[in-house]
């Protein structure tokens, strides 16, 4: 959280080493559905290398042949090949550079779809531990790290890789001397390069890390606003966000001062390079062993011969980035949801007898040092047969949503067995369980787009369901003010609802889908009195032959419920109709007196 100074993910740090070669076994399928494209940059980068590799030649021979021979038109000849040559190079490098783009944002399209896919798979502990901006961060940002190595970075690495095997071809057969005495310098370019890739690389992972950091505190607080402003705390996340700042700024700053050292001395063994050329060249010329056209190649060749280092350089950090990323999305990737799905071949299709909780204990998760969990749930045990309408009552704490939790198999519980008609919920497939079930929450998450759509969640569904569903609720009067009825626009999160409304279309979205098993986790509690008479009048008609679990702290809303059981501390402490539970003195009493006292 932003008032935590601690606050750090220790799994977005990534390891100290990372495997190239195991990352890149990895990613290389990533590549196999585009693998005529592939081949066809390949073929392209060819053409590119090769038509860079011809001007210093070209220049060798008007030098030596045409200018030395007097041929005027062979000079012409020569220059028109050379403007016809370089244009030719910028038509082909356009094209590669549209192949790989296009090429690049197919293959992180896939990649995105492949990755948000496998995270609607896991279950909801794992979105409960990691914060909103993190998982972004990780389906954007690093996916568009992977997308750069895969267009700019591979080839360019390896275009340099062949025109510098093509350049040390050509200046050996010109004149091996020459390229001996340049090539001196190599072995000492490779050391520095291998040293700066050592040293670059870790700082670069920390940079990735930091970035994270921000994006993820960025989206908490744009989330946050109305409570921020709502308490004043606007200058204490202000300066937080100084402080990733500075942090982000700190860890930045050195690796690109490293950076452009590395490239200050590249370019000071360039500057070496053109000494050599001239002192070693230019006394061969004197002495008849190499022509000046012979020379001029070489120089041309030079500055080529330096740009293979520049660009390896330059795509060091984001190579570096690209397998950061790499590593964070295998990891979502290879995780594992921890509620398995059963196969699809349970025999269960609907809810036709009872559900049945037996002796479940439930914790979300164990503290270190302790040789048992922090138990939730402990000791569960009760029967929920067809139509009957349960309530669970209590304080807040006591365990009431996690067993609904439990229910909709959000969670598996450590111990104990949850059945439906006898069937284990962990042996039915998730989605066909959950299609029985409709849930409404106290907390009502609206999504962008038309009411209808909210309603529907993007599947078919008849107009009589949703007038049904509209009717029922009383939606009508809300739907009359809007200018566009169910086809009107909402705001993100609805905020251009009030509370209420935001209430009533949540209960319109679960009665649409006309489920057996109606859930109301505090469904009510936001909702004016108004408002909360129309809700109950028309659950009363809904609920005629479906089975209800009502999750209520206003005991006034669940008075004619079938069974009331009260949940303290994790155990079903009591269990009754209304007048029985009073009769008792016992919670319920107590919670009886203190709010209609």
């Amino acid at each position: 959280m932003w008032f935590d100074e601690s606050d750090e993910n220790i799994e977005d740090l990534p390891s100290k080493k990372i495997y190239d070669r195991q990352l890149l076994k990895r990613m290389l399928p990533l590549l196999k559905p585009f693998k005529m494209r592939v081949l066809g940059g390949g073929l392209i980068l060819t053409i590119s290398s090769t038509l860079g590799l011809l001007p210093p030649l070209l220049l060798k021979r008007a030098i030596d042949v045409n200018i030395a021979g007097s041929d005027f038109k062979g000079l012409l000849l020569t220059v028109g090949l050379y403007v016809l040559l370089q244009l030719a190079t910028f038509g082909v490098n356009y094209l590669m550079l549209v192949l790989l783009e296009s090429l690049g944002v197919k293959i992180v399209s896939a990649l995105k779809e492949q990755l948000f896919g496998h995270m609607l798979g896991l279950d909801i502990s794992y979105f409960d531990q990691h914060p909103v901006g993190r998982l972004i961060a990780r389906v954007e940002s690093d996916t568009e790290a992977i997308r750069r190595l895969f267009t700019s970075t591979m080839f360019t690495v390896l275009g340099a890789v062949v025109s510098l095997g093509g350049m040390i071809f050509i200046m050996i057969r010109v004149s091996p001397r020459l390229f001996l005495a340049v090539s001196t310098l190599i072995p000492v370019i490779a050391l520095l390069t291998v040293l700066f890739q050592k040293k670059v690389r870790p700082m670069f992972l920390v940079v990735r890390k930091k970035y994270a950091e921000i994006v993820a505190y960025l989206t908490e607080m744009v989330q946050g606003m109305r409570v921020i402003q709502a308490f004043s705390r606007e200058e204490e996340v202000r300066q937080k966000m100084a402080q990733l700042n500075r942090s982000y700024i700190k860890t930045l700053l050195p690796a690109d001062v490293m950076t452009m050292g590395f490239f200050s001395l590249v370019g000071v063994f360039e500057i070496t390079g053109l000494a050599i050329i001239l002192l070693v060249g230019g006394n061969m010329v004197a002495k008849g062993l190499l022509t000046i056209g012979a020379m001029v190649l070489f120089l041309g060749y030079l500055r080529q011969f330096f740009m293979p280092v520049y660009a390896f350089s330059e795509q060091v950090g984001v190579m570096q980035r690209a397998f950061a990323g790499a590593q964070r999305v295998f990891e979502i990737m290879d995780l594992q949801p921890r509620v398995v799905n059963a196969a699809a071949g349970c025999g269960w299709t609907q809810f036709n007898d009872s559900i049945k909780f037996k002796d479940v204990n439930f914790s979300y998760l164990t503290r270190a040092g302790k040789d048992e969990p922090d138990w939730v749930l402990r000791d569960i045990n009760f029967t929920i047969n067809k139509g009957e309408k349960i309530a669970l009552v209590g304080a807040t704490g006591g365990g009431k949503s996690s067993i609904i939790n439990l229910m909709l198999r959000f969670y598996d519980p450590q111990s104990g067995c949850i059945t439906i008609d006898g069937t284990d919920v962990r042996k039915i497939p998730v989605d066909k369980l959950r299609r029985h079930f409709g849930l409404v929450l106290q907390d009502v998450f609206l999504f962008p787009g038309t009411v209808k759509e909210n309603l529907t969640l993007g599947s078919e569904m008849s107009r009589e369901q949703l007038d049904r569903a509209v009717e029922i609720l009383g939606l009508k009067r809300m739907l009359d003010k809007m200018p566009h009825g169910l086809e009107s626009e909402l705001a993100e999160r609805g905020a251009n609802l009030s509370q209420g409304e935001r209430q009533l279309v949540s209960f319109a979205r679960a009665l649409a889908f006309d489920p057996q098993i109606l859930i109301l986790d505090e469904a009510t509690s936001s909702v004016d009195p108004m408002s909360e008479r129309l809700i109950q009048e028309g659950i009363k008609r809904l609920l005629e032959g479906r089975t209800a679990v009502i999750v209520a702290h206003r005991l006034s809303t669940i008075l004619d419920a079938d069974k009331i059981m009260v949940i303290h501390k994790g155990r079903i402490v009591e269990s009754g109709r209304h007048q029985e539970l009073l009769e008792m003195n016992g919670f319920y009493a107590k919670l009886y007196r203190i709010q209609f006292a």
